[in-house]
């Protein structure tokens, strides 16, 4: 009687024992799941019918043109859309399941568990990009073909759809399903709709040349868009990994340092690149206000090991502490700062632009600002319940937001807006009190004049100033509770 030869672990059809055990069991499940199994046939099915329809059907001078949008058009669809797409339950899926609290007994850190869920979905996406190499080839045959440009960026959509995997990944630990759910898929209508315009406009032949890296500035504003898209991609890994990790386990102080030194590094980088100021104050304040929002609304809980290792480095790592510690009152404290870094690092390029936009720009920007202070400013005169948590920012938002939008409706219906002014306290009406005083200004001929903006920028940076100094007027009533803390971190610390 003969008995089947058993498994060896290692073998050609097992995973390694140094593989992630939360990386292998995603990525059988991945691998044998509905979606991905259609997804990978129907991508193979399509490209192989409507390429040799579309091949047919085009002048032969356009076919290899026609081939090369069919291929960017489907597998930026895949990868882009569906793979990340299918992200957006993957924490909360164990959350709901009561699994997080028997991994995190594990040896498995939460850092693991994420990171694990991220390049299981990432190495399918990677197998996607293995099975169009045919097409490629074919692509190859009908001439005209920039290979550097199209494979530069065929890459350039797979590290793309690497990053908003760890988007969909991070913020399926939020417990709101508007975030979780509803903000991924409004993102991804738009960016399909922005792939279709591009694939199937004159946009590919633009993105193609880009690639090419012959523009002048091509090349810095590739490093920065790859700057960008590693940063999102691991803040909301690191988001989500804060967000599943026992409360003794510190990932807000990485998180903080990690965007303090990106927007450094982005201020520096514009010192090679000589980026428009307007464009570099666009990209610092989507760099820095994901981070400044979370440091804002960030609950109130420090435990004696996490000011440990601060404590230990002395008066440097106690002030260190203030700007890093988890939770809002050290979180208003790192919005201070990240404010002037992101200040210094606007007022260093060397272009400018006229004098009326320059005040736009300012309004504008210390409105958002403020608009982002305000919520947290409420939340501080709020019962205890609501005083902590994402949600009620949100909320609080939106009402604000809806109130601006009213303001502008009735503005639009009255002969004289000059009303708006008592409401300039709410940062979103600052925008059609704006456009009051400009078409204002065009009624009596006076076109290009920056003194009719004056009294609006004073009002705007007053205003923000105000809301960040009452909140940090709140943060620092918790700072004996820091030092509590601190001392305990010092009584228990042995040598």
């Amino acid at each position: 009687m003969s008995t089947a030869p058993t498994k060896q672990a290692g073998g050609p059809d097992e995973f390694s024992d140094r593989l992630s055990p939360m990386l292998v069991k995603e990525l059988r499940q991945g691998l044998r799941a509905r979606t991905f199994v259609i997804l990978f046939l129907a991508l193979q099915a399509f490209l192989g019918v409507i390429l040799l329809s579309a091949i047919g059907a085009a002048a032969p001078e356009r076919a290899g043109q026609t081939v090369s949008s069919v291929i960017f058009f489907f597998f930026s669809m895949s990868v882009l859309i569906v793979q990340p797409l299918r992200g957006i339950g993957s924490l909360h899926s164990e959350i709901k399941g009561n699994t997080i609290d028997l991994m995190v007994l594990t040896r498995l850190s939460a850092w693991r568990i994420v990171l694990g869920k991220w390049i299981a979905i990432v190495s399918q996406s990677a197998l996607l990009l293995a099975a169009i190499a045919p097409y490629l080839i074919l692509r190859y045959f009908f001439g005209r073909m920039n290979l550097f440009a199209e494979l530069h960026l065929l890459a350039l959509i797979f590290i793309g759809s690497a990053a908003f995997t760890a988007l969909t990944v991070g913020l399926s630990a939020v417990p709101s399903i508007f975030i979780r759910g509803l903000v991924p898929l409004v993102g991804a209508v738009y960016l399909a709709g922005g792939i279709s315009a591009v694939c199937f406009g004159n946009g590919i032949d633009e993105v193609v040349k880009f690639c090419t890296l012959q523009e002048p500035k091509s090349g810095w504003v590739l490093l920065t868009i790859l700057i960008f898209l590693a940063y999102f991609g691991w803040f909301a890994l690191a988001l989500g990994a804060s967000m599943i990790a026992p409360q003794a386990e510190n990932h807000s102080s990485a998180r903080r340092l990690i965007t303090l030194l990106a927007a450094i590094a982005l201020g520096a980088l514009n010192h090679f690149a000589a980026f428009e100021r307007e464009f570099l104050a666009i990209m610092l304040a989507v760099l820095v206000t994901p981070a400044m929002v979370i440091a804002l609304t960030e609950p109130f809980y420090l435990l004696p090991p996490i000011c440990r290792d601060f404590v230990r480095r002395g008066a440097i790592g106690r002030l260190a502490g203030r700007f890093l510690y988890p939770g809002w009152p050290s979180g208003v404290l790192f919005t201070g700062l990240l404010i002037g870094t992101a200040s210094v690092a606007t007022l260093l390029p060397k272009h400018s632009f006229t004098p009326e936009f320059a005040e736009e720009m300012k309004i504008a920007l210390s409105g958002s600002l403020a608009t982002l202070l305000l919520p947290a400013l409420i939340q501080r005169f709020l019962p205890d319940r609501f005083r902590q948590g994402f949600g009620i920012y949100l909320l609080i938002m939106a009402i604000l937001g809806v109130l601006a939008i009213l303001a502008g409706l009735v503005a639009a219906q009255s002969e004289d807006d000059s009303f708006l002014w008592a409401l300039s306290w709410i940062p979103p009406v600052q925008l059609p009190l704006m456009e009051w005083l400009r078409r204002s200004s065009y009624l009596i001929g006076n076109y290009s004049n920056p003194e009719i903006y004056s009294l609006l920028t004073r009002t705007s940076l007053g205003i923000t100033a105000f809301y960040f100094l009452a909140l940090l007027v709140a943060a620092l009533r918790h700072f004996p509770s820091i030092r509590e803390v601190e001392a305990a971190a010092k009584s228990t610390d042995t040598p």
